[in-house]
C-alpha cells in the first residue's frame, strides 16, 4: 500500500487540485506526512460507498457486484489508494442519495455537482464528461430548440443532474420519470411521452439494435461532468480521492472507453430440426430474405443515426453553425489547398458589438434568437463554398477560399458590414446591431491556422479599439497587444 501511495506523493510536487468550492481543505497546505496518514488511516477503516444500481453502462449492480464503466473508475482509484472499498447496494438512484444523506456510505463514484447536493456532499475534479439526447419515434422532426416540446411530456430518471436543469431551463416541459432507459422506450412506444433522454452510451448498451428503429432528435446543447461525491464531514477522503482522480491517465481513460463503448450484436439460427433438403432451401431462402431486407433497412437506420451524431458533434446547437475544432479543421483543410493551388485564403474574425447589452435588456433567451438571426445573415452574405463558424458566446470566423487580393477581402467585410446597417426585429423593435472584423490574409499574414487566427483576432480588437462597426485588416508581422473590450 505504501509503495502505491508513493506515486501519487511523487506527483504532488506539480499537483494543482481543481477542487470543488463545496470542499472545506486546500490539499497544497497540507504536508506530505498529512496525506501518507490519512491513506495509512483508511486503509484501516471500512469505507462504504453508494452508486446508481440501474445506469447502464455507467454503473449496475449483477450478482451482487458494482459494474459498469464507474466501476471500473473506483477500481483504479482503489489501486492508486491501496485501499478496498465496500458498496453499499440500494434499489434505486434515489435510495443511494438518501443513504449519502443518512451516513449509510461515505462517498459516491459518479455523480454530478448540483446545488442541492452541495448541501451534504464535497466533489473531486470532473473525470468523465455525458453528452445527453433526445430520442423520439422515427416519424418526428428534428428539434431546432427544446422550446419546441413546450407542452409536451419526456421521460428520463428521477432525481438526476440533466432532468434538474431541464426543468429550471424548460419549466413548460413536462417530465415523466423512468429509472432506465428500457423503461422510458416503453413509455415512448405506448404514446405516453413525446421523447425521452438518455446518454449514448446507454443507448447502444441497454437498448442495443432497438435503438437504430428510433429517432435522434436533438443533442442537449450541455454536457454533463461527473465527479466523485464526498459527504462534506469527510474532508481527508475528498482530499485523496481528488488526488488520485487527478492521477488517472490518458491511457487509462482509454482503455476503459475501449472497454465499453465497443458491442456486438449476435442472433443464431439452427435449422438442425428441418430434415427435407427441399424444404431447408425454402427456408432458407425466405430467411435470407427477410434478414437481407432487415438489415438493409437497419444499416441505412443506422448510417443517418451516425450522421446525426456526427453532425451534432460538429456543429453549434443553437445556431447550427460549425463549432470551433470543426472549422479549425476546415482552415487546415483549405491551407493545404492554398498551398497546392498557390491560391489565397481570408480569414475573418467577426464579434459583435453590444451583444451583452442586449442580453442584460431583453433576457437570454431573446439573445439566442439574436444570434441566430445574425448566424443567417452572414452565411447569407457569403458564398456556398465558403464555411461560417460559432465559436462560442458572439465570436464568429468566417473562412472564405480563392481571394485573389486583399481589397477582394474587405470589399466582402464591407459588404457584411452593410448587411448589419439593416435593423434587427427584438420583441417587436427595430434592434441596431454593430460587428467588428478582423481580417488576415493567407499567406501575407501566416502560413499556420495559429498564425492566421491571432492576426484575425488581434486586428478585431483593433477595430474594437478604434470605435467599433468596422473593418480593420491585419498587417505583416503584426505585433499588436490590445485590451480586450
Amino acid at each position: 500500500m505504501r509503495n502505491q501511495f508513493l506515486k501519487l506523493l511523487v506527483l504532488l510536487a506539480g499537483f494543482t487540485p481543481v477542487i470543488a468550492s463545496a470542499s472545506h481543505q486546500d490539499p497544497l497546505r497540507q504536508p506530505l506526512a498529512d496525506y501518507e496518514l490519512w491513506a495509512t488511516e483508511l486503509v484501516s477503516q471500512e469505507v462504504y460507498y453508494c452508486f446508481n444500481p440501474s445506469w447502464r453502462p455507467y454503473d449496475y449492480h449483477e450478482q451482487a457486484q458494482h459494474k459498469g464503466i464507474f466501476a471500473d473508475y473506483l477500481h483504479l482509484i482503489e489501486a492508486y489508494l491501496g485501499v478496498t472499498f465496500h458498496p453499499y447496494f440500494t434499489n434505486s438512484w434515489t435510495e443511494s442519495l438518501s443513504a449519502l444523506q443518512q451516513g449509510h456510505c461515505d462517498f459516491i463514484p459518479a455523480i454530478s455537482q448540483t446545488p442541492e447536493r452541495e448541501k451534504y456532499l464535497s466533489f473531486t475534479s470532473p473525470y468523465y464528461l455525458i453528452h445527453n439526447v433526445l430520442v423520439a419515434k422515427p416519424d418526428k422532426p428534428m428539434l431546432r430548440s427544446l422550446d419546441e416540446l413546450a407542452g409536451k411530456a419526456i421521460a428520463g430518471p428521477e432525481n438526476t443532474a440533466v432532468m434538474t436543469r431541464l426543468q429550471a431551463s424548460h419549466p413548460d416541459i413536462q417530465q415523466v420519470y423512468a429509472a432506465t432507459p428500457l423503461q422510458a422506450m416503453h413509455l415512448l412506444n405506448t404514446g405516453e411521452v413525446y421523447a425521452f433522454v438518455a446518454p449514448l452510451d446507454s443507448l447502444v448498451d441497454e437498448l442495443k439494435e432497438d435503438v437504430f428503429r428510433k429517432k435522434i432528435i436533438a443533442k442537449l446543447d450541455f454536457s454533463l461532468p461527473i465527479a466523485v461525491g464526498v459527504r462534506i464531514d469527510k474532508p481527508e477522503l475528498l482530499t485523496l480521492m481528488n488526488l488520485a482522480v487527478q492521477s488517472i491517465t490518458p491511457e487509462e481513460h482509454r482503455q476503459i472507453s475501449r472497454k465499453w463503448t465497443q458491442f456486438t450484436l449476435i442472433e443464431n439460427h439452427n435449422f438442425t430440426d428441418i430434415y427435407r433438403w427441399p424444404a431447408v432451401l425454402l427456408v432458407i431462402i425466405l430467411v435470407l430474405g427477410f434478414w437481407i431486407t432487415r438489415l438493409r433497412d437497419e444499416l441505412k437506420q443506422h448510417s443517418q443515426t451516425e450522421a446525426q451524431l456526427r453532425h451534432m458533434a460538429n456543429h453549434d446547437a443553437l445556431t447550427n453553425l460549425p463549432t470551433l475544432r470543426y472549422a479549425q479543421e476546415k482552415i487546415d483543410s483549405a491551407i493545404q489547398r492554398c498551398q497546392r493551388n498557390s491560391t489565397n485564403l481570408a480569414l475573418m474574425f467577426v464579434d459583435l458589438d453590444g451583444f451583452k447589452d442586449v442580453n442584460d435588456t431583453y433576457g437570454h433567451d431573446a439573445g439566442d434568437k439574436l444570434l441566430k438571426a445574425v448566424s443567417l445573415r452572414l452565411v447569407n452574405s457569403l458564398r456556398e463554398t465558403d464555411t461560417v463558424a460559432r465559436i462560442g458566446g458572439d465570436e464568429f470566423i468566417l473562412v472564405l477560399e480563392n481571394i485573389a487580393t486583399t481589397d477582394t477581402a474587405t470589399m466582402l467585410a464591407d459588404k457584411i458590414l452593410a448587411m448589419f446597417s439593416r435593423p434587427f426585429m427584438l420583441a417587436n423593435k427595430p434592434l441596431q446591431l454593430g460587428v467588428s472584423i478582423g481580417v488576415s490574409m493567407y499567406p501575407s499574414h501566416g502560413t499556420t491556422r495559429e498564425s492566421l487566427l491571432k492576426h484575425a483576432d488581434q486586428a478585431m480588437y483593433c477595430a474594437k479599439k478604434n470605435g467599433k462597426n468596422q473593418c480593420q485588416l491585419a498587417f505583416a508581422q503584426q505585433q499588436i497587444s490590445v485590451e480586450r473590450i
